[in-house]
């Protein structure tokens, strides 16, 4: 009895002792215990709402994780990033974060001694970033479980992990898009639309292309995620967990397929191989087939949320889950599966990069979950361990920057102060700025390379960590000659070929190639550009109906202030015809006449306090004179129509997104709206986005949505789209939409690239060269040669016809190639690029290149803005 007395006793000690250890384990939350079921688990999703309440629950319950608010979204989510890492690391954030800061930057550092002090001191800081394409959804809730494993695991593995590593989660950088998708989910469950995507764009804006936004910086969750990333926090490794088609291989991780892009450090591209390498053992360790690797994804383009770290010195890091129908299972027999045309010609031939492939069968989104938190895993185990390496590499790689900036050609870049459009080349050195980049400002004039630049002058030198990433963004791109086989077609590259931004935007950005001297300044704010209202002596003393204005039309910002103006309802507005000069200053065509509306009461001082106000705001120079122009054309404020498919398309995200930027009204038309006629008494401009013929004409077809959400325009809808020209509207068709446009209204006009085979003809992504006829109301303010984007790309031949001749606003030159790739430039050289047709009493604008391509293209916006204010 009494040794069964004192084993009763121990048992109770130890049932005491576990109650007052485990409670800090116990009360963790488990995401199945808050959403009522496992993440992953077949037809069950969460929303925003839920993963960001979990993450909050998590947050208070676990002294390992801390989340935080980094932004709001373009629909005002709140933008989440959660810290994982160990209590004791928690505690001194503040000091880890300067740590590495200071390590990106090697000038901040006395010595070596003091580097390798920093390095042994500090944590790695790992980014995890999760269904950035919100389609792609299974890593937003695999992000929980993750989040959940780390807060309540006690193994040696994670202890390690969470002693040498700093994680920052992001369940998504799209949270408007989780909840789109999730929305759509629930509303198709048990229906046979089951498992489609919304019928509608799942970013706002941009769709898909929000991972085609992180050197632009145009939507509000790149702002928000750059500036933590690479301003806050500087990772030395980021991983984007995404998903891809169906029918290939299950998983993708690095190595990458070739070209790499030139600017990228070597050791970075090891590093990468270092990670993915792992990755995939121990995928293909724990039982998962049908891994892949050196396929499909290549690192020369620059502008993805995995490929941007490398120009900041980080490692990043992709991997591609095949996908279910979101978050229902399908079945794939081995017939279904189908190869790559990079890396993976065969998904049932064993191969080196696909040692183990997948047979076929039933494929769920848990198997998705279970392969991402093993590639999670695999990543976070080789930071912890070899995380001096990491942060060693790290400040080398700054440092071998800035030694090759001192050396190496090119020296700097220089941004003159004479520029076409200022506001625009602020823009451009803004939103280099916001990514890290140094830029410093002359404060006396220099001479580099032989020419003299004055004070005011801006210069990036080459010196400096983001040596990369200026010179990436700012060169010219030359992609590699690559076929699929020899003398086969080309290969694509895995987004565009070429991106230079100072073409893209119009801005002057001139390469130095020799070293030089100038006294510089560093810029520590946002360049504004203060535009002002100018008047000679006088005019003081006149009233307001006698006193005009003009603005130039040179900047987009000319057409936001003439907008603002408008709508204030002080002003009416006229262009001028042609090229004047008034007062003795010369005005090109196009320039703006304001003058005080009849009617306004409003006093000349009241009138020039608005326009101040708006100059200034605008970065624009507004002229006062009293010589009336002869020759004006009146400006309205036009009722303009913006043509959304149900099949999203994310050149209509991109067209809302710069209207709403630079001020222009417009509605929503849909099919049913341009199917129901009488179109002429709505709108006077419709905008047809680059959207194919098929996909126009018919939309998705029968039975594959609802049917509210099947159908295009039909016969009867083209028909009301000629009626509405015929009777006097403007039809702005932009890219694909003008081979429609060509074929249905019969045009006397031919697109000559139309039938040509990839070995004729192929511009995938790449910047070419038009001159344009500035005298011709949609090129007002563009200069006689100008550099447009162009994707595949339309060129135009003009055929016989009667009446009025079509106007040739653009033309290719004979060598029109800028930056990127483009194979038979004698298809294009000399042929039209942009068209205006008549047609009835209407206008047919045909546009042969994206005008306003990813909202990157700030160069040729003013095509977009002429054609609405003729």
């Amino acid at each position: 009895m009494k040794r069964r007395y004192v084993y009763v006793q121990i048992t109770l000690i130890v049932l005491v002792l576990q109650v007052l250890v485990v409670p800090a384990q116990a009360i963790i939350p488990s995401p199945a215990s808050v959403l009522g079921f496992q993440p992953g688990e077949d037809r069950r999703l969460a929303d925003w709402a839920q993963i960001a309440d979990y993450f909050r629950r998590l947050d208070e319950a676990s002294p390992r994780v801390q989340v935080l608010e980094i932004g709001r979204s373009t629909q005002n989510r709140p933008i989440l990033m959660a810290i994982i890492t160990s209590p004791e690391n928690m505690a001194r954030l503040d000091r880890y974060r300067e740590i590495v800061r200071r390590l990106a930057d090697p000038r901040t550092l006395a010595d070596e001694t003091e580097a390798e002090g920093l390095i042994a001191e500090g944590r790695m800081i790992v980014a995890i970033t999760c269904s950035i394409h919100s389609t792609e959804i299974v890593a937003s809730q695999m992000a929980m479980e993750l989040a959940y494993r780390l807060a309540s695991d006690t193994s040696p593995e994670t202890r390690e992990i969470l002693d040498r590593v700093i994680l920052l989660l992001f369940p998504s950088p799209n949270p408007d898009g989780i909840d789109i998708v999730a929305s759509w989910y629930r509303r198709t469950l048990g229906t046979p639309y089951e498992g489609t995507a919304p019928p509608e764009l799942y970013h706002p804006y941009a769709g898909h292309d929000n991972n085609r936004d992180w050197f632009m910086l145009t939507q509000v969750e790149t702002q928000a995620l750059t500036r933590v990333l690479y301003r806050e926090w500087f990772p030395q490794i980021l991983y984007d967990v995404h998903q891809m088609g169906t029918t290939g291989a299950r998983m993708f991780v690095p190595p990458f397929y070739d070209p790499p892009n030139p600017n990228i450090d070597p050791v970075l591209l090891r590093s990468v191989a270092v990670i993915g390498h792992h990755m995939a053992w121990e995928l293909t360790a724990a039982g998962f087939r049908g891994v892949v690797t050196n396929a499909q994804y290549d690192t020369w383009w620059a502008g993805g949320l995995r490929t941007m770290p490398y120009y900041h010195n980080v490692v990043g890091i992709l991997s591609e889950a095949a996908s279910a129908r979101l978050m229902t299972p399908i079945t794939l027999t081995r017939e279904q599966l189908r190869g790559a045309t990079r890396g993976l010609p065969n998904p049932l031939e064993r191969a080196t990069n696909f040692p183990d492939p997948w047979p076929g069968g039933v494929w769920r989104p848990m198997d998705i979950l279970r392969m991402e938190l093993v590639a999670a895993r695999a990543l976070l185990r080789v930071a912890a361990r070899y995380r001096e390496e990491f942060l060693r590499n790290f400040y080398q790689l700054g440092k071998r920057a800035i030694e090759r900036g001192r050396t190496e050609a090119p020296f700097a870049y220089v941004v003159p102060t004479e520029q076409w459009d200022p506001p625009t080349a602020a823009h451009l050195l803004n939103i280099l700025m916001a990514q890290g980049v140094e830029v410093h400002r002359a404060t006396e004039r220099f001479v580099a390379d032989g020419v003299e630049y004055p004070a005011g002058s801006y210069v990036l030198l080459l010196a400096q960590p983001r040596r990369a990433l200026v010179k990436t963004l700012l060169e010219l791109q030359r992609y590699p000659e690559r076929r699929l086989y020899p003398g086969g077609p080309p290969e694509r590259p895995y987004d565009v070929a070429g991106w230079t931004l100072p073409l893209q935007m119009g801005v002057r950005v001139v390469e130095i190639a020799r070293p030089f001297e100038a006294h510089l300044e560093r810029v520590t704010e946002a360049i504004s550009i203060a535009g002002r209202v100018s008047e000679a002596r006088g005019l003081e003393a006149r009233g307001p109906t006698e006193v005009l204005w003009l603005i130039e039309p040179r900047a987009n910002r000319a057409f936001s202030a003439v907008n603002e103006l408008l709508a204030s309802g002080l002003f009416r507005a006229s262009r001028l015809l042609r090229e004047a000069v008034i007062e003795g200053r010369r005005y090109p065509a196009g320039t703006f006449v304001l003058q005080a509306a009849e009617g306004a009461r409003s006093s000349r001082t009241a009138l020039r306090q608005t326009l101040e106000d708006i100059a200034r705001r605008q970065g624009v120079e507004i002229h006062a004179i009293a010589q009336r122009p002869l020759e004006l054309v009146p400006v309205e404020r036009r009722r303009i129509g913006l043509y959304r498919s149900w099949v999203p398309s994310m050149d209509e995200g991109w067209t809302r997104w710069v209207l709403e930027r630079f001020g222009f009204s417009y509605t929503t038309v849909r099919d049913a709206d341009i199917r129901a006629g009488d179109l002429r008494a709505r709108w006077d401009v419709i905008i047809l986005p680059s959207d194919s013929p098929r996909e126009i004409r018919e939309g998705h077809r029968p039975g594959s949505y609802p049917p509210e959400y099947t159908g295009g325009l039909g016969k009867e809808g083209v028909e009301n789209l000629k009626a509405f020209v015929a009777a006097g509207g403007t039809l702005l068709a932009l890219g694909e939409s003008s081979d429609l446009v060509i074929e249905e209204f019969g045009l006397p006009v031919r697109n000559v690239l139309r039938g040509l085979s990839p070995n004729e003809y192929f511009c995938p992504g790449s910047i070419l060269r038009v001159t344009m006829d500035p005298d011709h109301p949609v090129a007002y303010g563009l200069p006689t040669e100008t550099d447009v984007y162009v994707v595949g790309g339309l060129a135009f031949e003009i055929t016989a016809h009667e009446g009025q001749a079509p106007a040739v606003v653009a033309r290719y030159v004979e060598d029109p190639l800028r930056s990127g790739y483009l194979l038979g430039r004698e298809k294009i050289a000399g042929r039209a690029a942009l068209l205006d047709v008549p047609y009835g009493r209407g206008r047919v604008i045909l546009v042969g290149f994206r005008a306003q391509h990813r909202g990157q293209s700030w160069g040729t916006f003013k095509v977009l803005f002429n054609a609405l204010v003729r």
